[in-house]
């Protein structure tokens, strides 16, 4: 590709991290700032069930997507639910040739409960689905939202398992197509969400070198909602001093609590500077006020540009 490259410029972007780091959000502000650039997008949510409300495409005003198929969210920019269903369904008319048929199989009470509980299925039904509109050409990215730490990972360590399984055959290619997608560097990779805290942040270190593992590029790290520093760094120290050199009976300055905060949120950001790997493209980003649509145009504004390297660089 020409030109400076973004966190969001490969065909397949898997955002994920620790639940409640925003990752949501970040997700909905990689697809606005892609869009922004005049990219056709198409942002995903992974989910168990096409019938609950989906928090990713309600920042773009649709809650509740009707039917399975990709909808239209802004000019250059759809939105869609990956769900197990849709993807048997989709494997299903492509099996039997008929989409009548497969559609009245799907209403099987049985042979639903039997996908959703056969070990692996719910996930291969899930990545058939990401398979089959990777292989569209309707759009330049398609940014994901996976679930938490977790399951981000059962889902991308899916395709070697179910490969020594199904080596051929419509789903072996399928599961193919899709482990090239999330391990080759020049088609997709992931980005990893945390927040200036230590345990979000040790998680996104483990997580991101979870991926390292399966062999899924790591895209960038984007440190969420960083309070602001109000201190210069003698000011800090003294302040710092004052709160440690306290016998308990005093009372506590305005803001401690804040301060303390602060403190934590500081340590947490030099780890996340130095263990997240001098080739890893890094984001950080302030604590921000607004609406949920409000801070994905906030975000989106701050992914416009390029990332900054661990070393000092730019991406």
């Amino acid at each position: 590709m020409s030109g400076p490259e973004y966190i969001w410029d490969r065909q397949l972007v898997l955002v994920t991290g620790k639940g409640g780091v925003g990752k949501t959000t970040v997700a909905a502000a990689l697809a606005r700032a892609a869009q922004r650039a005049g990219r056709r997008v198409l942002l995903g949510e992974v989910t168990p069930d096409a019938k609950e409300r989906s928090t990713l495409l309600e920042l773009f005003g649709q809650p509740r997507p009707k039917g399975e198929a990709p909808v239209p969210l802004e000019d250059g920019l759809h939105g869609v639910r990956l769900t197990p269903s849709a993807g048997h369904r989709l494997f299903l008319r492509a099996a039997l040739k008929v989409g009548m048929v497969a559609d009245a199989a799907m209403r099987s009470a049985a042979l639903n409960r039997f996908l959703m509980a056969a070990p692996a299925f719910p996930e291969i039904g899930t990545l058939y689905q990401l398979v089959f509109l990777l292989r569209s050409d309707r759009w330049d990215h398609i940014i994901v939202d996976l679930p938490a730490t977790g399951h981000a990972l059962g889902l991308v360590s899916l395709p070697r398992t179910v490969l020594r399984v199904v080596p051929v055959g419509m789903i072996g290619d399928a599961i193919r197509e899709g482990l090239d997608a999330m391990t080759n560097p020049e088609r997709g990779g992931a980005v990893v969400v945390t927040l200036p805290e230590d345990m979000p942040v040790t998680e996104s270190l483990e997580l991101a070198g979870g991926l390292s593992a399966l062999s899924v590029p790591l895209r960038g790290m984007v440190l969420n909602q960083m309070p602001r520093q109000a201190f210069t760094a003698p000011q800090l120290s003294a302040v710092a001093a004052h709160l440690d050199g306290r016998d308990g009976s005093e009372p506590l300055l305005l803001g401690s609590r804040e301060f303390r905060r602060l403190q934590r949120a500081l340590r947490a950001r030099e780890r996340f500077r130095a263990e997240a790997g001098a080739d890893v493209a890094r984001t950080e980003v302030d604590l921000m006020d607004g609406s949920p649509s409000e801070l994905v145009e906030q975000l989106a504004e701050v992914f416009s540009g390029p990332p900054v390297m661990a070393s000092g660089g730019t991406a």
